[in-house]
């Protein structure tokens, strides 16, 4: 499953600060309490995780934009400081596959894509990358049913 990094941009009040990825390892380094973990923070955001929301947060934090690549399809996932039920995903792609779309963190009735069986943000991540999503045992009983792992699951 291909996957990278390009950058992200972080909206405050009065400033966009763009933090970009290196093609290989980006190391983040500083003093204490300058941001660091922050960043790790707001990727998995734009992935569907949670936000702690810090006194600095709660006071500057608009939004986030994280560019990436998935499978090959150039992606960017945006995601509001108020947004607590989806993201906004757009992508593009060989021969001329664009598009863009709301993306839910839980799964909805309808597929967000016409041609794939897409139901939320981790359905749309492994589809874009050319994977099927993972699914397992909802317990260790063999009869048990089959369930989707997401993608946070794994990453």
């Amino acid at each position: 499953m291909k996957i990278k990094l390009r950058y992200l941009n972080v909206r405050t009040r009065r400033t966009t600060e763009k933090i970009s990825f290196s093609e290989t390892v980006t190391f983040l380094h500083g003093p204490v309490s300058t941001g660091k973990s922050t960043v790790a923070r707001l990727v998995d955001y734009c992935l569907g995780g949670n936000l702690e929301n810090t006194p600095a947060l709660q006071q500057e934090f608009v939004a986030a934009e994280l560019a990436l690549t998935l499978g090959s399809y150039e992606c960017t996932i945006e995601r509001a400081a108020n947004d607590t039920q989806s993201v906004r995903l757009t992508w593009s792609g060989p021969a001329d596959d664009i598009g863009s779309v709301n993306a839910p963190f839980v799964p909805q009735e309808e597929s967000l894509f016409d041609d794939a069986e897409v139901y939320n943000l981790s359905d749309a991540i492994f589809h874009l990358c050319g994977v099927s999503p993972i699914k397992v045992r909802r317990s260790r009983d063999p009869n048990s049913p089959l369930i989707r792992l997401s993608f946070r699951d794994i990453w």
